[in-house]
């Protein structure tokens, strides 16, 4: 292998890759040839190394069908029956590239690796041998559209065209609530942005083109306040005026007087609710082509706690449970579709897994390094029950990420989900309390969780910010992708106290001005140490050179991220000083608001590039009432002079 090659690395890392001497260059007047008829079908395959020769090296090749002698052919595509639907062949030799493959979407695979052949290589392409297939048959990406941040239908393609380099092949989008525009139901969404029924029917064909699935996920047990909270729904639920979240299922730093919470499960003896769900999947699922339906019923919380209690003393919780889950796989199964379901509940009740039907898929979830993939993957296993692993980006909650927790929680799932005999892994993207955090945040995770879903020995150490850099940002510096990791890690500045699936500067925005509890566990010593090093951060945003379609918006959504940190930073300091009855002026807490009603506005304007309008408002609720309060204190200190301290200052 001669030098230029050595340090050649894709992603996702093929299963195969042999280094042979030589080098084959693409040039004007090559072809890229369908070998026979039957290669018709690689077409989509065919085109996109075109594009990729068009962009890279400005070379215009036509597609032909037949290999002849006359013609030099720099990229020949060719059916092998023999191999797997997902196994591609690619041999490179001084006289072209030979692609065989063993479906239409492995050849679109073997057009993937050769896009980045084309672009690190500048069209010299190395002599070479590689075999590759996928880990998982099925890799998938779940994007949260319901907590507040709809995407605009460009930015979904965006994502597919992002999915489809990396060699993923199923799409969800989360529902709960009402993202989706019900037919039978206008009245609950007619006020909002929602996805229409046309819109998944473009999206569902955009993602066909580059062979991904687009699965509908809708939630039908838990999580329903959006439908429970609304007068002609509350009486389907389990408790229809709320509850009180269980200790040790809150963190009561944030939450010092308890978790209020709106009713979110269903009370299953009532046949409407059954009737409902009918109405919801009748108007949702002839959109999508997929054969396969999320349904969700994760958290079911209050389950056993009120309406349905008495009945729980007998069968049990879990059997309450598993009773309403088959009467929804009968649901399901009568329109055609095999049902995926979160699998943490029945987790709970390892004695009832043996009990499910053979015919539906566990989605087992979990977002910590720690989380207990080996134990919970062979639960399934043992029982005979399909399953996929769900890792997650770690990005919502975090304002920018938390990098080493995504990198350690990607990789469990992967190890212990290839090990006992996952058929799927899919990356999921939530979005809880205001969805902060901007779409960049979250590309690392899509592109580790990618490379391990195709490749999972070889990726566990995959440049993944090398990979960003060139095939996402278009980084002449070569440090985006570092900066983005980076700034995903001041997490581990904290006081380093556990939160789960969250961060101190993240909570210090969403909590009370008065609630101290945080910033008595956050030493001044660790927020300079934080604070220098976002920074530090910030100061290396200069040396960037992103070159990517929208790289300023990139960057501004970068920035607004950092702007959010600092601002949490400063009232970490202020909180820290009114505990202990500093002086506080009221200029100081006046340009604490001015700096948030900046941040706020930059907030609002990043969103409506990638996202609709609708839900906007209540992504910023929390924002807004924290300027409600500085507010309240500045005026207070104008009128009683430096030194006041809040009432309830010492929740």
């Amino acid at each position: 292998m001669s030098k230029p090659f050595q340090s050649l690395v894709l992603l996702p890392v093929p299963k195969e890759m042999t280094f042979r001497p030589g080098s084959y260059r693409v040039s004007r007047g090559d072809k890229i040839a369908l070998a026979g008829p039957a290669d018709k079908q690689a077409l989509p395959a065919a085109r996109t190394v075109q594009d990729a020769v068009s962009k890279h090296l400005g070379l215009n090749l036509q597609i032909s069908i037949g290999v002849r002698p006359d013609s030099s052919c720099a990229f020949i595509f060719t059916l092998n029956p023999n191999l797997d639907d997902q196994t591609y062949e690619l041999s490179v030799t001084e006289t072209g590239a030979l692609v065989t493959y063993g479906s239409p979407q492995a050849a679109f695979y073997a057009a993937a690796t050769l896009k980045q052949l084309i672009q690190r290589t500048g069209g010299v392409l190395p002599c070479l041998h590689i075999a590759d297939e996928p880990d998982f048959p099925a890799r998938g990406l779940m994007i949260d559209i319901s907590r507040n941040k709809i995407p605009k239908l460009e930015t979904l393609r965006r994502i597919v065209d992002l999915m489809a380099d990396l060699k993923l092949n199923q799409l969800q989008l989360y529902i709960e609530g009402t993202p989706f525009s019900y037919e039978s139901f206008p009245g609950v969404w007619e006020l909002e942005t929602p996805i229409t029924g046309e819109e998944i029917l473009e999206l569902d064909e955009y993602c066909r083109q580059r062979y991904i699935e687009l699965v509908p996920n809708q939630n039908s047990f838990g999580h329903m306040e959006g439908w429970l909270s609304r007068p002609e729904f509350n009486h389907l639920a389990e408790i229809p005026e709320g509850f009180m979240m269980p200790e040790g299922m809150y963190d009561s730093d944030l939450y010092p007087d308890g978790l209020a919470m709106r009713p979110g499960t269903f009370f299953t003896e009532v046949p409407e609710v059954a009737e409902l769900l009918e109405a919801m999947y009748d108007d949702l699922l002839p959109y999508f082509s997929s054969g396969k339906f999320n349904v969700g019923c994760d958290e079911t919380y209050e389950l056993g706690m009120g309406r349905s209690q008495s009945a729980a003393e007998s069968p049990g919780k879990g059997r309450l449970y598993l009773t309403f889950l088959l009467k929804i796989a009968e649901l399901v199964r009568k329109r055609g579709k095999t049902m995926q379901f979160w699998g943490d509940i029945i987790l709970q009740h390892p004695e009832l897994i043996p009990h499910l039907p053979k015919d539906i898929i566990a989605m087992e979830w979990g977002y910590t390094a720690e989380h207990p993939f080996e134990a919970d993957t062979q639960n399934f296993s043992a029982a005979g029950i399909p399953f996929y692993v769900c890792p997650g980006t770690s990005s919502w909650n975090s304002i920018t990420g938390r990098t080493d927790n995504m990198l350690a929680n990607l990789r469990s799932a992967a190890v212990h989900g290839k090990n006992n005999g996952a058929i799927g892994y899919l990356i999921t993207d939530w979005g809880d309390n205001g969805h902060w955090q901007h779409l960049p945040v979250s590309y690392a995770g899509f592109v580790y969780g990618a490379a391990l879903a195709w490749s999972a020995d070889a990726s566990l150490d995959a440049d993944i910010a090398g990979y960003m850099d060139r095939f996402l940002f278009a980084d002449d510096s070569g440090q985006t992708g570092r900066l983005l990791l980076d700034l995903g890690n001041y997490y581990k500045l904290e006081s380093g106290n556990p939160h789960h699936n969250d961060t101190e500067m993240s909570m210090l925005l969403r909590s009370d001005l008065d609630n101290m509890r945080l910033t008595d566990k956050l030493p001044d010593e660790n927020l300079h140490r934080l604070k220098a090093y976002i920074e530090e951060i910030e100061e290396r945003f200069d040396g960037l050179s992103p070159r990517c379609d929208d790289a300023g918006l990139i960057l501004e959504e970068l920035r607004n991220g950092v702007h959010f940190v600092k601002h949490s930073i400063r009232l970490a300091f202020l909180k820290r000083r009114l505990a202990a009855n500093d002086p506080v002026s009221p200029t100081e807490i006046g340009e604490l608001k001015q700096d948030l009603d900046l941040l706020l506005l930059q907030y609002r304007l990043l969103w409506c590039e990638r996202n609709r309008m609708g839900g906007l408002e209540q992504s910023v609720s929390r924002l807004v009432r924290l300027r409600g309060q500085y507010e309240a204190l500045e005026s207070a200190l104008a009128a009683s002079g430096p030194g006041l301290k809040p009432s309830g200052s010492r929740n």
